[in-house]
């Protein structure tokens, strides 16, 4: 059975931003949909005789879920649920939820302080990123669905958390139907001073640069073929700062999933500075891989669980 995706969605924020893309990701996986309006009950105080905040964000939402459910009505190629989850804070409130349900992927939006299609996390999804059950799409403020998911990028290194966020990545393209554009950086070889120029400058050696660049493009495109037939592979190796690339194609990509860095605490999202970066400023919704979780992405699918090499 294919895990659920959860979404998390604020009554008081106007941005369907992670309701459309968890719709999306229902219809091309085929993984129930849970819509969650999870709000803080923390503060309860009734100030100047206006009542209990609580009340009115309970209500809100109760409104909120009331205008989705109509919609998702209509949709006969997604099963879905919304509920209502109070909580001593949002992000534990859709943390406990994701951890009672099962979810296959939490999926939250950045912050309404953030440019359009722009992820600027916000404090639901900063928290999150520090610890996950399962892997964390966050999706930019005012993104929509579009025509659908095309072209699916996904972060290489040449590493377990690579090879994981890889595989994933290809059992999304094969089910969505999808090109799947295998992203990696290189960085280049260095040698000594360059004559002329400042104190401290160094040169590149870029012939082998470009020998290291080939290796990847075809290490990438060997791991490909032995993961499975059925998905259109490009690699796309680029000698430049990993984050600064990845950033770029973002915008030429419907869908980007990165993996977490190698070490640090089980179930932490984001650690790493290219990761942080790369879901802060990504113009494409982003889905990060958590350490130490039993299951991968192939979990929305309902397919078996994949070793990491």
């Amino acid at each position: 059975m294919a895990k659920p995706i959860l979404v998390g969605y604020d009554p008081r924020s106007a941005d369907r931003a992670p309701v459309q893309f968890g719709i999306a990701a229902a219809r091309f996986t085929g993984a129930p949909l849970i819509i969650a309006c999870a709000y803080s009950h923390s503060v309860v105080i009734g100030q100047m005789g206006h009542g209990s905040m609580h009340e009115d964000l309970g209500s809100e939402a109760g409104d909120a879920l009331g205008h989705i459910r109509t919609e998702l009505s209509r949709d006969h190629h997604v099963r879905a649920e919304c509920i209502s989850l109070p909580g001593s804070s949002a992000p534990s409130a859709l943390h406990r939820a994701a951890e009672e349900r099962d979810a296959g992927l939490l999926v939250v939006g950045s912050s309404r302080r953030g440019r359009l299609g722009r992820i600027v996390p916000g404090s639901t999804a900063e928290r999150l990123m520090h610890g996950a059950p399962c892997p964390l799409a966050i999706v930019p403020s005012g993104w929509e669905a579009g025509g659908g998911l095309h072209t699916l990028g996904v972060a290489y290194t040449n590493t377990p958390e690579g090879h994981e966020a890889l595989h994933g990545a290809m059992v999304l393209a094969r089910r969505a139907g999808a090109k799947l554009r295998v992203l990696t950086a290189v960085k280049p070889h260095t040698y000594g001073k360059v004559a002329g120029s400042l104190p401290g400058s160094e040169g590149t050696t870029y012939d082998a640069s470009a020998a290291e660049s080939q290796q990847a493009t075809e290490r990438i495109l060997d791991e490909a073929a032995a993961d499975g037939s059925g998905v259109e592979v490009e690699a796309d190796v680029s000698v430049q700062d990993a984050a600064d690339f990845l950033i770029a194609a973002s915008g030429g990509v419907d869908l980007l999933v990165c993996g977490s860095r190698g070490y640090g605490p089980k179930r932490a999202v984001l650690l790493g500075g290219v990761s942080r970066r790369v879901a802060t400023e990504s113009v494409c919704p982003v889905i990060v891989l958590a350490r130490g979780v039993e299951f991968g992405l192939e979990a929305l699918v309902g397919e078996e669980e994949h070793a990491t090499a």
